[in-house]
């Protein structure tokens, strides 16, 4: 089967609906139906107008119709291909990179990969791969193999969109003409073109990777008044810092500098402050999924999005005439409260975390037994002062949960957990509260500990001949150490 022959635009613009879609039915992999949808959006001034117009439609459906068009996609050096079933647009393509010339441990190599992409996603990985060669795929596999679902299924459905950018423009001839239709030719260049030219190095070939923009260090404080069940008066507060950042088919703007549907960050601002009247009731979690929903509903080109949150908490400043604090001043406390939502406007992933926790035991605490070779100085130690600022993160088994609960669940087992053993090292303590946290939190899947180490190192009073006595120290700044790991169910 030969490609058929390319178009003017004049003439692309004047075809019939089927004989558009009959002509550009292999853009979208075994998914004439876009053709069909893209025709109807004529006359396109451009290839490239033309082009978008794919992207665009490729990302058009809903969930199940772009899960539909993604699996559509054969595996790269897989059965298909193996077997001589691709389509003439991905033979091509994926011959262009060499995968139709494979070693036997390059083949099994893909083989393997391909089979792990399946396991982790349901889906084939999908590359567009006349903008690599065989390496950049092999990493863009591994590399994509980390993502969450709903991350894969963004970079497939980006992916998808460059391969139909590519087949289209190889089905329009978009050579520029003179007014009167005929081709165009260069003027004899000048001596100075000419110099210019040889001095100024070739354009590289470069594609747009993964990119995301939108909002950042939006500080939201919301006053809850007169809530049901409060005596009249009463206030509660949140105080939030939002960060919020979208992705979707923002190729145009980058590219050529087309910014039709680009949603403003200015509007991202004002969203954010606007939803957080009637949506900020409960859970910054449960508001950053609201967040997502309403940019991925309202953006022309917004596929998905995360919020991030930063939330310092505040307690109620005592009130000699009331047990249960006064009623509108409070005191700022000391941890910070995190939380990333993640999301397609339909499935989410959540992690939530603690910031700037800082703990601390005078004794209970040692370091000894560990390696040395000739640059060790460090003494062993039973007793010394433990303290770190802890920071924690935390994923779900499943998305929904009441993430107020459980987060004041993990705080609680940390303050409770970090003073009830005999820390051998940092490493251990880390162990014992993961441990401890999945124990009492059955909604969390794994947490995440970053331990700085803050070193309190006994200060040398006896050179003047005062005795220390351990009541003494130097709390060094840096340099320190630092320990971090995942304690996860097994």
């Amino acid at each position: 089967m030969t490609r058929p022959a390319r178009l003017t635009l004049t003439e692309l613009n004047a075809l019939s609906a089927d004989a558009f879609a009959a002509h550009f039915g292999g853009v979208l992999e075994h998914s004439p139906r876009y053709a069909a949808q893209v025709a109807a959006a004529r006359p396109f001034p451009d290839a490239e107008e033309c082009a978008q117009a794919f992207m665009t439609a490729a990302r058009s459906g809903t969930p199940d119709e772009q899960l539909a068009l993604i699996r559509a996609h054969p595996d790269l050096a897989g059965k298909a291909a193996h077997a001589g079933e691709l389509t003439p647009e991905s033979a091509s393509e994926q011959a262009s990179a060499g995968l139709d010339r494979l070693n036997a441990d390059e083949y099994a190599e893909f083989h393997r990969l391909n089979a792990a992409y399946h396991d982790r996603f349901g889906l084939p990985f999908v590359v567009c791969v006349r903008e690599h060669d065989k390496g950049s795929i092999f990493r863009a596999a591994r590399e994509r193999l980390s993502n969450t679902p709903e991350q894969e299924r963004g970079a497939a459905l980006h992916e998808i969109g460059r391969i139909a950018r590519l087949r289209v423009l190889d089905l329009i001839d978009a050579s520029p003409t003179h007014s009167t239709g005929g081709p165009m030719t260069d003027p004899t260049p000048s001596d100075s073109t000419v110099t210019q030219s040889a001095s100024t190095p070739a354009p590289v070939k470069v594609r747009l990777g993964s990119n995301n923009y939108g909002k950042a260090d939006v500080r939201l404080f919301k006053v809850y008044r007169d809530q049901p069940g409060q005596p009249q008066g009463r206030h509660d507060i949140k105080d939030v810092w939002v960060r919020v950042g979208m992705r979707g088919d923002f190729d145009a703007a980058h590219e050529i500098g087309d910014n039709t549907g680009l949603v403003a960050t200015d509007t991202v601002r004002n969203t954010i402050y606007a939803l957080a009247r009637d949506h900020l009731t409960g859970s910054v979690e449960a508001f950053g999924k609201d967040l997502i929903r309403h940019f991925v509903s309202s953006g022309p080109r917004v596929s998905g999005a995360y919020a991030t949150f930063t939330e310092h908490l505040w307690d109620r400043l005592p009130d000699p005439a009331s047990t249960g604090g006064h009623d509108h001043a409070f005191v700022r406390q000391m941890p910070k409260r995190t939380a990333r939502v993640d999301g397609d406007g339909q499935t989410f992933t959540v992690e939530s975390g603690i910031d700037e926790l800082f703990i601390l035991k005078t004794t209970q605490s040692g370091w000894a037994g560990f390696h040395r070779d000739t640059f060790t100085t460090l003494p062993d130690t039973t007793d010394r002062i433990l303290a770190t600022t802890v920071t924690a993160r935390w994923t779900y088994l499943d998305a929904e949960c009441d993430y107020d609960a459980v987060w004041a669940e993990v705080y609680r087992t940390l303050l409770e957990v970090f003073p009830d053993h005999y820390s051998h090292s940092m490493q251990h303590t880390l162990y014992r509260l993961g441990e401890a946290v999945l124990t009492r939190c059955p909604d969390i899947e794994r947490i995440h500990f970053s331990f700085p180490n803050r070193h309190h190192i006994p200060y040398d009073l006896a050179r003047f001949g005062i005795e220390n006595g351990g009541t003494i120290f130097h709390a060094d700044a840096e340099p320190y150490g630092v320990i971090e790991g995942w304690v996860e169910r097994a």
